[in-house]
């Protein structure tokens, strides 16, 4: 080992310990040489969503571990994304007291765990998905390893792994909810936010859906008889900003057009045209203004003689601060002060994640609670703090201990 990697792996240990809050032998236990070891090895695994076969590697990795201090373990399988996980502290997998999310799956192409492998150069990891979600899916195990046996023992604690988080499917949409109906509280293990220094946490998530709307036209030839058509493209190239500047109403909303196809040869006036537009709101309450004012302006129509219709889309919910996050959000900063670590910083993102499908069913939700990372999604350069994962770690531990002593 290197003098500038030994006194990395000191610095970080010594940097990291807070007051002796969490237990002594927990923090002690912490081992940043290990913790490396384990996240290269998720790293070596391809595991894009949809790719069963390096997801399910993935979960049998956390299902031996978790079966291995005790823990009751279920790996339900999602149509085309490949099994997910419950793990819990007490048998009973109806009803949690506190989830802990993550995610198996990635967006990296089948060959790139190979092609960008893990490399550790001072006390920052890289490699595909390393960030998103490899190191904070393994801090989820580090936490829970960790905790006093009051802890475990007075909550019902459930890690829910989701192997369809980047891509979502029918099947892991359904058991996502499915899990989310049973807890109260879910702290989500998506990366820290390290645009921030020292890296952030999310309070809001901005929701996200794809808007796809329709247009029918009359075709006809464009030399011979073109006054006898009626252009679907055209009525888009109207509608398009007309659609768009309905998010200036709102706050936080936007509307891009993004996406776009219509006619087929240019001798013939279009017929059928189509625009996608992807739509990000703050609440589900603006969500649903936007979604009928959207439908209203459609079944109104753009131009005379082409039909418009919105197509039904498939709903999702924003994570919102809710009285119930605040006071998960105050915890999450009594917890860091108990500790002397630094006043976490709270951000709105407009980016979803599993949170969302939490706060959707009414849970008290925080994000972005795992290891510091950035870049994401570009494997060439995507990073991982591993000198926070200790102190991530450490945070999430006490938060439980206080859940466990204090309740919400």
């Amino acid at each position: 080992m290197t003098s500038t990697r030994r006194q990395f792996l000191q610095a970080a240990a010594v940097a990291a310990a807070g007051p002796a809050i969490i237990p002594k032998a927990a923090a002690n236990a912490f081992n940043l040489k290990q913790f490396a070891s384990e996240v290269a090895e998720l790293v070596s695994i391809d595991s894009k969503s949809g790719y069963e076969e390096g997801s399910n590697k993935i979960i049998n990795i956390f299902a031996k571990r978790f079966r291995s201090i005790g823990w009751t373990v279920s790996t339900p399988y999602c149509k085309g994304r490949g099994n997910a996980l419950v793990a819990t502290s007490h048998k009973n997998q109806d009803r949690y007291d506190v989830v802990l999310c993550a995610h198996s799956d990635t967006v990296q192409p089948v060959g790139n765990a190979a092609k960008y492998p893990f490399k550790l150069d001072g006390h920052k990891a890289y490699g595909a998905g390393v960030a998103d979600d490899k190191s904070s899916l393994n801090a989820v195990w580090w936490i829970c390893k960790g905790l006093p046996k009051h802890v475990t023992e007075k909550l019902n604690i459930a890690v829910v792994i989701n192997p369809g988080e980047e891509s979502g499917s029918d099947a892991s949409r359904a058991f996502m909810a499915e899990q989310a109906k049973k807890t109260p509280i879910a702290l989500i293990y998506e990366p820290g936010r390290g645009e921030v220094p020292g890296g952030a946490f999310v309070a809001v998530r901005k929701g996200s859906i794809f808007l796809t709307v329709k247009f029918h036209g009359k075709p006809a030839h464009a030399g011979n008889n073109p006054q006898d058509g009626r252009n679907a493209v055209y009525a888009m190239a109207l509608a398009i900003p007309k659609i768009s500047a309905v998010a200036k109403k709102y706050e936080g909303v936007t509307l891009n057009g993004d996406v776009v196809k219509g006619g087929t040869v240019p001798n013939t006036i279009a017929e059928h045209a189509e625009v996608t537009f992807d739509f990000r709101f703050m609440n589900d309450k603006t969500r649903d203004a936007v979604l009928a004012e959207v439908d209203a302006m459609c079944k109104k129509g753009f131009m005379e003689g082409v039909k418009s219709e919105l197509v039904p889309p498939k709903i999702s919910s924003a994570l919102a601060r809710t009285p119930q996050s605040e006071k998960l959000i105050g915890l999450v900063d009594k917890a860091a002060a108990e500790l002397g670590q630094k006043k976490p910083r709270w951000l709105t993102v407009g980016g979803a994640s599993d949170g969302n499908k939490f706060s959707a069913q009414g849970a008290a939700v925080v994000c972005a609670m795992g290891v510091v990372g950035g870049n994401l999604h570009n494997p060439q350069t995507e990073w991982s703090d591993l000198s926070t994962a200790m102190p991530r770690i450490q945070l999430s531990q006490r938060v439980l201990n206080l859940l466990a002593d204090t309740g919400l």
